[in-house]
């Protein structure tokens, strides 16, 4: 197989609480950002998550693995958002779903744009693949980190996808401080 060279290496922030992976950003980080993931850095699973993140989206962007294992702590989002980044963890590994759809899926019909929104808001890109959601007409609307990379992964999904057959879902544990209203995760129909 063949190794990645330090070009195509994709330089991500990560960032953790004792809780899971908070934030993934392109970069490394700025020193702010750097010293305040220190301070929450000193209890021992933030560290275990972050080296467990690293080691996953490695594997992930290599093409060896699909999935993640390594909990998300989505404190302070809104329930609305909370439920679309769920629904998103559920798209299958290689394919994509519009905004429609997943507002469909959601059982708001009419709130695609606001399924846009809260995408665009997903402190936590790859590992909860909001990638994976396009326009309608088939076109790559927004991504956090560039479209140029969202292509990249669709592109590298759908390659290793065909290359191993029928993929499997997306697990995630996400993490919430409240309730979340179920009904926004119920099926229309």
């Amino acid at each position: 197989m063949k190794q990645p060279n330090r070009s195509d290496a994709l330089p991500l922030f990560i960032a953790t609480t004792q809780d899971g992976v908070e934030e993934v950003r392109l970069g490394r980080g700025s020193r702010t950002m750097v010293s305040r993931q220190h301070a929450k850095n000193s209890h021992p699973l933030a560290h275990r998550w972050r080296v467990k993140a690293q080691k996953e989206l490695r594997s992930y962007l290599s093409g060896r693995s699909r999935s993640f294992s390594t909990p998300c702590d989505l404190r302070g989002l809104p329930a609305f958002t909370h439920a679309v980044l769920e629904a998103a963890t559920q798209i299958p590994y290689g394919e994509v779903r519009s905004y429609r759809w997943l507002a469909q899926h959601l059982g708001k019909p009419r709130a695609a744009r606001a399924v846009g929104n809260a995408l665009a808001r997903n402190p936590i890109p790859i590992i909860i693949p909001c990638h994976r959601v396009v326009r309608s007409n088939g076109t790559l609307g927004g991504y956090a980190l560039g479209t140029a990379l969202k292509k990249r992964l669709l592109e590298m999904e759908k390659k290793h996808s065909r290359l191993r057959g029928k993929a499997r879902g997306w697990q995630r544990k996400l993490i919430f401080t409240k309730r979340v209203d179920l009904p926004l995760l119920r099926r229309p129909g």
